[in-house]
Order: C-alpha cells, then structure tokens, then sequence
C-alpha cells in the first residue's frame, strides 16, 4: 500500500513530517501506552505477504501489479542464495505464508516465488535482511523489489558481504522504483530479464543500467551499520517497520473484510432473501395485503381495512393492482373471509365490529390462512389485548405468529408482548417489545425495546433496547449481542437530524472470523444550521481477525460544531476552524510480528495567537519507542484557513528508546522546505534530514533524504513507500 503526494498538499506534508506524521495520521487507529510483555522462545515464526506482477506478465504492457496465484514461494538463505528453508504457494489473492524454524533469526532471507505462464517461467523475488524473532508480516514481492534483488546480491556476491542493512535494501527498492516510474513495459521472465541464477545480474542492458547505479550509490549503506550510526538508522527500521506493518495490514484486512462482505451478502441472498421472496409470493403477501399492512398504492383499497363483515374474493384486474369484491355474508359480525384462488383467510375479532381495524377496539384479532389441497400451507397469528386501564386503553398486547409451509424446513414463529402507555385519544405514547424470533433463517430475541414520543407532537423522543441478541443462519452466519442501547431525539422532523444523543452499554458482533465490540459508547449530537455534527464521542473498542487483535479507547470532543463541513470546504473561517481534542489509546497484538502499541492526542487551538493544532504522540513498536510532539501553527489569510496548505510553520520533535536518540524537524511554508536533525543524546549530530540538494548530494535533487554522519544516506519516501 502507497501514499500518493500531489498539488499544494506536498507543500505543507513535507517529507520531513511523513517520516513521523504520516505513521500517525494514517495510523491513529492503532496500538495505545503501555509497557510490551517479553515474548516466550518459539521453535518457529511465520512470513506472510503478497506476491504481486506487472499487468500482462510475462510480457507486460504496463507495470501496475496484480495477484500472481498458486506460485510456488521459496524461502532460501540469501548468502548464498541456494539453500532452501521452506516454500509455500501463493492462493487465488497472490497472498502467502512461510513457516520458518527460529533458527533462522538475524539471518537475511531470500524469498522467491515462480510460476509458469505461457510456458515461460516467471520469477518474483524479494530480501529480507536480519529475521526478526517475531516473523515478519508485508513481505511483499513485486517486479521493484525483483530488480532490485537481482542487483544487490550480484554486487554483494562481488563484495564478499554475508549481510545486508535492511535500510540499504528498501533505499535501493525505492530508489529502482523512481528510476522505472515512466517505463511501461517490463518481462519478468529467467532467461530473458532475469539470470537463471539468483544474483547473476539483470540480463537486460537497458534495465541492468537503470538499476545497477542505484545499488553502486547505496554502497556503503547496504553494509550493516556500527556505532551511532547503527542506532539512528535502527530508529528510521523501526517507523519502516511499524508503516509496513500497518499498511500492508490495513491492505489485506481491507481486501478480506471486502471478500467476506460479498460472501455474506451472496449467502443471504440465496438462503434467506430469495426462500422469504418465495414465501410471500407464495401466500404471505396475500396476508399482509387484505390485513392493511401493505402501503396503499393508488385509490385501491386491497384490505378490509374499513369493511364490514362478510366475504370476500380479491382478483387482480391488472398486475400489481389488487380489489376486493364483496361476495356474502358471515354468520355473524366478528367474521372476515377472503378467497384468493387456492388460498382462503379467514380473520376474527372477540369484538363485534361495525368495520374491521387493526387497533385494540378488536379486542383479540386471529388470522387463519389456508391453501386448498395442501395441508402443508398455515398460515397463523394472534393479536390480541391482555390488559386495559381504568379508562379501556389497551395496555398489554400480546402477538404471536406461526408460518408453516411445505417449502420451509421449519416453520416460522414469532411470540412477543408490548406494553404500552396509551394517550387519551387512545394512541400510544410509548411501546415497550419484547420477544422472540424463530426460523430456519435466522434466530432473534428482544427484550425491552421502548419506542417514546413526545406528548404533543407524537414524534419520535427515544428508542432504547435491554437487550437485543441475533444471528443469520447461513453459513458462518453473522451474530449480534447488543445490550443497554439508547437513543434520544430533540422535537423536530425528521427524527434522523435531531438525533441528540447514543449511548450503548455492550455490542458484540461477530462473522467470518471476525469479531467487533464496542463498550461504553457515547456519543453527542448538535443540529447546526440544519445539519446533524458531532460533538463528544467516547467509546472502547476491539476487533478481533484471524491475524490480528487491535484494541483502542477513543475520547473525541468538538467545541464549536458549524453548519460548515471542514472536510470538504477548501478553505475554512477561523472561527469556524474545528476546536476540540481527539485522543486515541490502544494496541494491535499480531499473530505474526512486534506488538505495536499508540496513544496518539491531537488538541487543535484555532483561538490562540498563533492558531495551532499540537500532537502528542507515542509510538511502542516491540522494545522500541518513539514518544514526542508535534505542533503547527495554521496559515491564516484574511480570516480563512486553506485546507491543502494548512501549515505555515511546523515543528516535531521525537525522542527514541531505549537510546535516548532525538529526532528533529522543522517546516516552513516560506521555503516550501522542511528539515531536521537527529541527535544523541548529548546533543551531538549523528543525521541530518532535508532535501538532497542540501545535504550535498546535488544529484539527487529535491528528493528528501536521511544522510547519516558516515556519508550514507536513505530516502524517506523509502520509510512508509511513499510515492511523490
């Protein structure tokens, strides 16, 4: 996964600020404060990633990648590149995994994937330098990483290096990566492109002379490094690492969430929407038609909503368009009957009715439907009043339905009792459910769900639920459990922008090997000029996948909420500028890889004199961490903030650990530049970052860039993949 910088949004998101601000803006999602339990000793650990070719391979006609699947993925020591540990094979996704024994810690990995296509063998290839003891999750390979491989072993085959700087190695990828953006044609094919060898060298001139320079210039930083040096950059590994992580997670999680979306809907749709479809066209709508619970459409009256007792035939003079005949008489006044070709419904009240209605006047209705000739078609439901106060107002309700069809593998039965607060005219004020739902397509039990009105308007004032649980019965059905939900509404149409406020105590939800849970959510609304904005958020939240764990507590509060949306205006009143505090504190505990952990708090101050937006940041990646702050101050012109230069000024200042090592930058808009240090801790330089031009290396031009005290140098689009 890449970021893309483009217009004046470049101006004010120097690459000096992605190197932290980045990992945050796109992370705050993430981990939270707090200490890293040590690891027990595994015998082995796992490498995942995708596996990923240019469009069209083996002879492309563009470079944009797409899945290679069922490749067979080798890991292999990387010094020499021939000794194989485990191999593995990419699925449908291009995505595989590596089971690699602990043994192998600290060494670097050659990881190669191959696949005949058209009979011509395709090699993808990528290093991972230095195993970490947790595995590794984004080892992604691509015809970058491919062409960069092929070059550095070569050269450190010819240098006599067993070792490589994993920051040498992902500089020399990006690096390849801008030498090749304008080319739109590549083979990944051995024996034309490639060497049959691993570490031959390119065997295509014109590639072999855009790549190669970008290894020669990476020299000495392909060496791993010592002293002060070693640690800096281990500094620059750790925010690679924890933006690869991230990214390369988000990605799949994105992609497998999608798949198990489209599942999900394709299950319902074939066992639960199309059998329901069926049933109503089966008898069922029938039912809901002549009861009234269909919307009217046109001057028809299908139901007998309004019609006193007696018989009754419904034809259908055109499609869609439902009447009712009156054919006789009942034996007495409490008697409905409707025929519908084979179907006949015949429906009751305990009261004498003048016309029949669907309220509390009928006492106690009982709908009966059966098919002619076929036993296995019932159709059932009561309705009817269990208690009444002093004035005769229905009070207590109960209802209860049985839908029994040969086509249904059981039937379907709902039991359920509202008590209500009934209104002098006799309507209610409020409604309180409870029941319970069963079927072959899904299962649901409701406890307490109260639906309040206002005493004079009658709109909507409160819906709230004890407990609601749930689940589908498809395949890896979906499951609910909700508990304690409340939503208030101030007096006002329509009831969806007046909502004021939500709370909810518990909600466990779970499908496809994934589970969400939120806790004690709060959150507050205010209808500004017409439209509904947040203004407090609080909530706890944990979901849970096959691969990950991701955990967090979220305490959002906007102070001057406005009718204006600041993420879609370009530019934005001060007084109007956003005012608030978003806090985020959690963790993502991984099945393959470091535990990364961030409290991230951003307070914007559109008020102060200058008007700024301060963040502080805590970054626990492993046994390292990164904790400091960032501060820019807005760029205010005659009143107004522009969204794509946001910043006129910006520092960040970022303190390592355990080494106490203290990153700087800084940021102006005047100079469209950013630059910074990195320090030891007794002040000493042992980095310096900004553009290369500055930095002595002319050649380079304005690429950002990490050069070190030794003379070597990474670029920081390298650290989070960035594309200019």
């Amino acid at each position: 996964m890449s970021f893309r910088v483009n217009g004046d949004t470049r101006r004010w998101l120097s690459p000096a600020a992605a190197v932290c601000l980045l990992v945050f803006l796109a992370n705050c999602g993430g981990g939270g404060g707090g200490g890293v339990s040590p690891l027990p000793p595994a015998t082995e650990l796992t490498i995942n990633g995708t596996v990923t070719v240019p469009f069209g391979t083996p002879r492309s006609r563009s470079l944009t990648g797409e899945a290679l699947p069922n490749a067979t993925v080798r890991a292999l020591l990387a010094f020499p590149p021939n000794t194989l540990i485990t191999q593995s094979t990419t699925d449908a996704d291009g995505r595989y995994t590596l089971t690699i024994p602990s043994e192998y810690v600290g060494r670097d990995l050659l990881i190669v994937a191959e696949k005949t296509v058209n009979n011509q063998r395709v090699r993808v290839t990528a290093l991972i330098p230095s195993l970490p003891a947790q595995g590794y999750a984004g080892a992604n390979l691509d015809a970058y990483t491919t062409l960069a491989t092929e070059e550095i072993l070569r050269y450190a085959r010819e240098q006599n290096l067993n070792a490589l700087s994993p920051n040498g190695v992902a500089t020399v990828v990006d690096r390849v990566r801008d030498a090749l953006r304008n080319r739109f044609s590549l083979s990944l094919v051995v024996g034309q492109t490639l060497p049959e060898n691993i570490g031959d060298g390119l065997q295509d001139a014109e590639l072999r002379n855009q790549v190669r320079p970008r290894v020669q210039e990476q020299a000495q930083n392909l060496r791993p490094p010592t002293g002060d040096v070693a640690v800096a950059k281990g500094m620059m590994q750790m925010l690679r690492d924890y933006g690869t992580a991230w990214l390369d997670r988000g990605n799949e999680e994105t992609l497998r969430f999608e798949a198990a979306v489209r599942r999900q809907q394709q299950l319902i749709e074939n066992e639960i929407a199309t059998p329901l479809e069926a049933l109503g066209e089966r008898g069922v709508n029938f039912v809901v038609r002549i009861l009234g619970l269909e919307e009217r459409r046109g001057f028809l009256n299908p139901s007998i909503e309004g019609r006193p007792p007696g018989r009754y035939r419904e034809t259908q003079p055109y499609p869609g368009g439902y009447v009712l005949e009156r054919i006789g008489d009942t034996a007495d006044n409490r008697t409905w009957i409707v025929e519908s070709g084979q179907l006949t419904c015949t429906v009751t009240t305990a009261n004498p009715l003048d016309e029949f209605t669907l309220s509390p006047d009928a006492g106690r209705i009982s709908v009966s439907t059966r098919k002619q000739g076929d036993m296995r078609v019932q159709y059932d439901g009561v309705f009817e009043v269990t208690q009444r106060d002093s004035n005769g107002n229905a009070t207590q309700i109960r209802v209860q339905i049985t839908l029994t069809d040969g086509q249904l593998r059981e039937p379907i039965r709902f039991n359920g009792t509202a008590n209500t607060t009934p209104r002098n005219d006799g309507s209610f004020r409020t409604v309180s459910l409870s029941g319970n739902l069963q079927s072959q397509f899904a299962e649901l039990t409701v406890t307490n769900l109260v639906y309040d009105t206002y005493p004079v308007s009658e709109r909507v004032k409160q819906i709230s639920a004890g407990r609601i649980q749930g689940v589908l019965k498809t395949e890896r059905g979906p499951v609910i459990d909700l508990q304690n939900l409340n939503i208030t509404f101030t007096d006002g149409n329509p009831p969806i922008e007046n909502l004021q406020q939500f709370t909810l105590q518990s909600l466990n939800f779970s499908s496809e090997n994934r589970t969400l849970v939120l806790r004690d959510v709060n959150a507050q609304f205010q209808r500004v000029g017409g439209a509904l904005r947040p203004v407090r958020l609080q909530a706890y939240a944990e979901y849970r996948t096959p691969n990950d764990t991701l955990v967090g507590q979220v305490d959002a509060r906007w102070e001057n909420p406005t009718a204006l949306d600041p993420l879609e205006a370009n530019f934005i009143p001060i007084n109007q500028f956003p005012r608030g505090n978003f806090e985020f504190n959690g963790n993502l505990t991984p099945r393959i890889g470091r535990r990364a952990l961030v409290y991230c708090n951003i307070v914007s101050e559109p008020t102060l004199s200058p008007a700024r937006v301060r963040t502080t940041l805590r970054i626990d990646f492993g046994d390292e961490r990164m904790q400091g702050e960032f501060v820019g101050n807005l760029r205010v012109q005659s009143g107004l903030v522009e969204r794509e230069r946001l910043f006129q000024t910006a520092t960040l200042q970022m303190t390592h650990a355990p080494s106490n090592f203290r990153m700087e930058l800084s940021y102006s808009l005047d100079n469209d530049a950013a630059s910074g240090v990195i320090r030891k801790p007794d002040g000493a330089e042992v980095a310096r970052v900004g553009k290369a031009n500055t930095l002595g290396l002319p050649d380079l031009g304005n690429a950002y860039l990490v050069r070190y005290t030794d003379g070597t140098f990474e670029t920081v689009n390298s650290l989070l993949s960035l594309e200019d």
